[in-house]
């Protein structure tokens, strides 16, 4: 995310799906110390772990935690919006509308179904530079011999970037 879009000191970040509150913090930790970010979590016990965690790393004062929907975000001038949730295709517009020109949009999903919708979505709006990008992982063992690590177990996901118009 921070190098295709370039994210640093001062942006202004809406983060949802919150889940741990592990992309959120790493965002905070690159906005410092005069950005923002906006995270939306709307399951309870995770919002309470999201919180925990926030207090952990000290970033309390860039990272303002919400236990809602994010289709009720009322965020505005953001540089970022990072997404890692189910139907993200309902709040694109509404996201769009609250990105500056040249904001980026990033959504982050393990379905590539998902992402088919998100990119048919996405060309028939202003966006540009839409990509999207397989981060897949895999462990190498490094001997004489060097060859990636026998295993059956894997994790892939896939982020589509869109910048705003």
């Amino acid at each position: 995310i921070v190098a295709v879009t370039g994210l640093q000191s001062g942006w202004r970040c809406l983060e949802a799906g919150s889940g741990s509150g592990f992309l959120a913090i790493f965002l905070g930790s690159i906005v410092l110390p005069y950005g923002k970010v906006y995270t939306y979590e709307k399951r309870n016990d995770f919002y309470k772990n999201v919180l925990y965690n926030i207090k952990f790393c000290g970033l309390e004062k860039v990272i303002v935690a919400k236990n809602k929907d994010v289709e009720s975000f009322t965020e505005r001038g953001l540089d970022l919006a990072a997404l890692d949730m189910i139907n993200v295709e309902k709040v694109i517009s509404k996201v769009y509308t609250a990105l500056k020109p040249g904001g980026w949009l990033c959504i982050y999903s393990p379905h590539i179904e998902q992402q088919k919708a998100v990119v048919k979505k996405l060309e028939k709006m202003p966006f540009a530079q839409i990509q999207t990008i397989e981060n897949i992982q895999r462990f190498w063992q490094v001997s004489d011999y060097t060859h990636p690590k026998p295993s059956g177990i894997m994790h892939t996901g896939f982020l589509t970037f869109a910048r705003k118009i």
